[in-house]
């Protein structure tokens, strides 16, 4: 992992892609490479007493920009699956997500979940 400067408010921090194959599928699956990621970080960061949730905590935690993790969290917002809160200091603060737990919220945290473990157990197309 390695720090690059951009020209943005925040150090960016890129790493290789060595999940190649989780992206690939999180793709097929829901037409986004990062969705599961985001998901994931998502469900990871509101877990303890249903924390809020920011676009820029899921970049950090995903090492991800803020332009690629944004139209994830407003896909789960028009789905339902998080809800925006309103924000405290005018139409430019700060914008934090609850997520909304519950039956649909498990479903698709248990799709992104099965996306990115490597199936060791497919069968192989042999000759």
């Amino acid at each position: 992992m390695r720090d690059v400067k951009r020209y943005t408010r925040h150090t960016i921090r890129v790493q290789p892609e060595r999940h190649e194959a989780a992206r690939e599928r999180s793709s097929a699956i829901f037409n986004n490479r990062f969705f599961a990621d985001v998901v994931l970080a998502v469900d990871r960061l509101s877990a303890p007493d249903d924390a809020f949730v920011t676009t820029r905590m899921i970049a950090s935690e995903t090492m991800l920009s803020d332009s690629l993790v944004r139209p994830v969290m407003l896909r789960l917002r028009t789905a339902g699956l998080i809800t925006a809160l309103p924000r405290a200091g005018g139409p430019r603060s700060t914008l934090y997500y609850q997520v909304r737990r519950g039956p649909l919220w498990t479903g698709v945290q248990a799709a992104c979940v099965a996306s990115i473990v490597e199936d060791e157990t497919a069968p192989t197309t042999g000759s």
